[in-house]
Parts: C-alpha cells; sequence; structure tokens
C-alpha cells in the first residue's frame, strides 16, 4: 500500500472513532457490502461456467463474514466480550440470509428482468438493516454491553 494510501486508512479509521454506532456502522457496511458483494461477484465471474451459482455463493459466504465479523468486532460495536461467543451469534446472523439468498435467488432470477448481479446487488442492500439490528440486539450483546449500548448512543437505542 502506498503512503498516501495509508494515510487515508488511518484517516479513516480517526473518523470512525468518534461517530455514534449507527454511523460507524453504516461507514463499515459500506465496506462490508463492497467487499462481500465484490468478492462473491469476482467468484461468480470466475468460476460461474463450472459451477451453479448457489454453490459459488456458499463458497463466497464465508469470506464475507470473516470481514464482516472483524470491522463489526473492531470498528462498529468495538465489543471486547469473547469471540467464542460472539461469532457464532454473528454468523448465526448471516446463516439466516443465506439461507434466505438460496431461497429467493432463484425465484427472483425467474421473475425478474435482471441478470444475477443486479439481483444480488439488490437482495444485499435489503439485508443491511435488518443485519444492523440483530448484531446490536443479539450478535454484540452481552453482559458487558448491557448498560454501555445505551450510554454510547446518548440513551437512544437505535
Amino acid at each position: 500500500m502506498t503512503r498516501q494510501g495509508q494515510i487515508a486508512v488511518r484517516s479513516g479509521l480517526r473518523a470512525l472513532s468518534g461517530q455514534h454506532v449507527l454511523t460507524r456502522f453504516v461507514l463499515v457496511g459500506v465496506w462490508n457490502t463492497a467487499f462481500g458483494y465484490g468478492e462473491w461477484a469476482l467468484l461468480q465471474f470466475l468460476l460461474g461456467d463450472r459451477l451453479h451459482y448457489l454453490v459459488i455463493l456458499v463458497l463466497a459466504w464465508p469470506i464475507a463474514v470473516a470481514n464482516a465479523y472483524i470491522c463489526s468486532r473492531r470498528l462498529v460495536f468495538r465489543s471486547t466480550g469473547s469471540v467464542l461467543r460472539e461469532l457464532p451469534r454473528f454468523s448465526l446472523v448471516y446463516v439466516v440470509t443465506l439461507i434466505a439468498s438460496l431461497a429467493a435467488l432463484p425465484l427472483l432470477l425467474r421473475t425478474l428482468p435482471f441478470n444475477i448481479y443486479v439481483i444480488q446487488a439488490g437482495y444485499t442492500l435489503a439485508v443491511v438493516a435488518l443485519s444492523f439490528l440483530a448484531h446490536r440486539f443479539f450478535s454484540f450483546r452481552g453482559p458487558s454491553q448491557r448498560g454501555q449500548a445505551s450510554t454510547e448512543t446518548g440513551g437512544d437505542h437505535v
């Protein structure tokens, strides 16, 4: 990474540090969404002639979830809880979205006049709002965070 790139990343991380949890979620969510979609689209492009699109979706899933967990844990929710407790809960949220994707994608491909890339992009955006709530109140909600969540957000339960 170039020196300018490193400065930009550090500057972005500093900006994230003072933001409200919802703002941090949106900013990190943009990265997670771009990363997950980009990684899936690359696999779809490279392997789409050899593997069924649902297999590619399943192959892309753990990479995207690992990236999202690390970013959400460190940058959004600033969790210090047990990874052994949080990671399974975090993954469960995405297992639900994966199952929904596996069911919805074939149906959407048959009924909508869009290609797989457009449909997956739209589906991904729909998942973002639901995942914030699930992670806020389930994945990163442990005994040590019960009082912290309301004080960090200024009392509003986002």
